[in-house]
């Protein structure tokens, strides 16, 4: 259908002859409150008015579909029905067990417990409090393998610096210390089990106690390859309060 012609109105006079009156055009066709709305007088004709009403419309929905999808800033004196509600629309699961923090059952129970508990009461969502925890067992893992590696690294130094230290008489005073923790110390722990979690600077620390001791008892005897004591105790040191082992090892 072709488009209908629009005929503009001329101006014409008023009735005093003397001020032109306006020319309304298309918009004569339309109820007279609407004729000189300033929203539709720059417009020329209808046409142009349609075309801007349809890219109207078009924008105002985008604008509605992004409103819907947005998320209100939450205010200072929010109640905590509307807290949770935010929370939520950010992310939050609905209770702290939703975080789903250890799936493989890992951590301890009150450690997951506790972060859990701590995550939602601060309405971290579920997807960043995952990712944080991804991080941080990160971190711990390898904190705890700095350390363990240190600790390695510790033990086989102080180790080797021991055995330079006694030479060739090194196996047979590991041998002799065990004897004197197990005699004098009453104690079913083996020396060795004994500082399976300590530093090495207890456990060398040790060893060079014990033997000393055994060095000033008589007892280091078995390091100089005979049955018996090659040197008599020193005064001041009453043997009878302690159940001697065999000299020999």
């Amino acid at each position: 259908m072709p488009e209908a012609a629009v005929v503009e109105q001329p101006v014409t006079e008023n009735s005093t002859g003397n001020q032109p009156q306006e020319s309304l055009g298309w918009r004569s066709a339309i109820s007279p409150d609407l004729q000189k709305n300033e929203v539709l007088t720059p417009y020329k004709n209808v046409n142009d008015l349609a075309k801007v009403h349809i890219e109207t419309v078009k924008k105002a929905k985008d604008l509605e579909e992004r409103v819907g999808n947005s998320i209100p800033k939450l205010g200072e004196n929010a109640t905590q029905e509307e807290r949770d509600k935010f929370y939520t629309s950010l992310g939050r699961p609905e209770k702290p067990e939703g975080y789903e923090l250890d799936p493989d059952k890992k951590n301890a129970p009150e450690w997951n417990k506790y972060w859990e508990d701590t995550l939602f009461s601060e309405g971290i969502p579920k997807k960043t409090a995952q990712a944080l925890q991804s991080k941080l067992n990160a971190q711990l893992t390898s904190m705890v393998e700095a350390h363990n590696a240190k600790i390695l690294a510790e033990n086989t130094k102080a180790a080797e610096t021991l055995k330079t230290e006694l030479g060739d008489k090194y196996d047979a005073s590991v041998v002799l210390v065990s004897r004197l923790w197990k005699e004098w110390g009453k104690t079913e722990v083996e020396f060795d089990k004994a500082f399976a979690t300590e530093s090495s600077a207890n456990r060398t620390t040790m060893m060079r106690f014990l033997l000393n001791v055994a060095a000033k008892t008589g007892e280091d005897s078995s390091l100089r390859g005979t049955g018996q004591r090659a040197e008599a105790p020193k005064p001041g040191y009453d043997l009878s309060k302690f159940n001697l082992p065999p000299a020999r090892v």
